[in-house]
């Protein structure tokens, strides 16, 4: 997300953005940026205090001291999905701007060509119907939250078929992995668990380095578990807790290992 950002300053750098507005979003962005920091702090210490938890577990109120810290997780991530719709809606605010400034740069003079002859201005007449209205450039960021939209919106068939469009045109972007595994999450939602697992086997497959393993992992176990795969949903929560012993993502799948006992 973070590279998002940084491509979408340098574009308004490169650009024509009033000096009032870019201060505007750049103090922004340090404020959420700052906002996040504090998030992730608290969710340092929070997965601390779930260690200690579980190194005492012979005491007789652990069970209640890991729900009560479970739930503090939870809410955490909430609020780190509104930093996210947050830094999303800037993010559009960001581009809008960058396009209204190209528009307002004078265009270059046409160049002279040569007369056509009747022949070929014939052939370029347009046909019935008119010509067809150019489309505005649409970029990586843009198409991003069309999609996420759609999916806080609960419209997950367009929430899939938004990010599978994005996949096709942007292949390569910060963007990319985190398309993939909100299909994967549109898809959970809508308990078509067989579907989801496909997405999260796509992240962890072609994008084995995002920050979006360990919660591709922790899903698909999840997943896997509703399906009624108690085996193959231990083996990826218990490598959610082997591998990423300090994600949030790591109190899920302890939670969920025990349910599944």
């Amino acid at each position: 997300m973070r590279r998002a950002i940084l491509l979408s300053l340098s574009l308004i750098l490169g650009g024509c953005v009033p000096t009032s507005d870019f201060v505007d979003l750049r103090d922004e962005v340090r404020r959420l940026e700052a906002e996040n920091r504090k998030f992730k702090e608290t969710d340092a210490e929070l997965r601390k205090r779930l260690e200690e938890a579980d190194r005492l577990q012979k005491a007789g109120d652990i069970a209640k001291q890991l729900d009560v810290l479970e739930a503090k997780v939870e809410s955490l991530r909430i609020r780190q999905q509104g930093f996210d719709q947050k830094l999303g809606e800037l993010l559009r605010r960001m581009d809008e701007s960058a396009r209204q400034e190209e528009k307002k740069e004078p265009a270059l003079p046409p160049v002279k060509a040569p007369a056509p002859s009747a022949k070929a201005d014939d052939t370029a007449k347009p046909k019935a119907g008119g010509l067809e209205a150019p489309t505005a450039a649409f970029t990586p960021t843009a198409a991003y939250n069309q999609a996420y939209n759609d999916y806080l919106k609960g419209n997950y068939d367009l929430a899939v078929a938004g990010f599978e469009e994005f996949l096709k045109k942007f292949p390569e972007t910060s963007l990319t992995a985190h398309a993939q595994y909100w299909i994967g999450e549109a898809y959970f939602n809508k308990r078509s668990y067989s579907q989801a697992i496909e997405a999260y086997e796509r992240v962890l497959a072609n994008y084995p380095k995002s920050d979006k393993v360990p919660a591709a992992l922790a899903k698909a176990g999840v997943a896997y578990a509703e399906l009624g795969n108690a085996v193959k949903a231990r083996v990826l929560l218990k490598r959610v807790v082997d591998e990423y012993p300090q994600s949030a993502e790591a109190a899920l799948a302890r939670r969920r290992l025990a349910e599944l006992r």
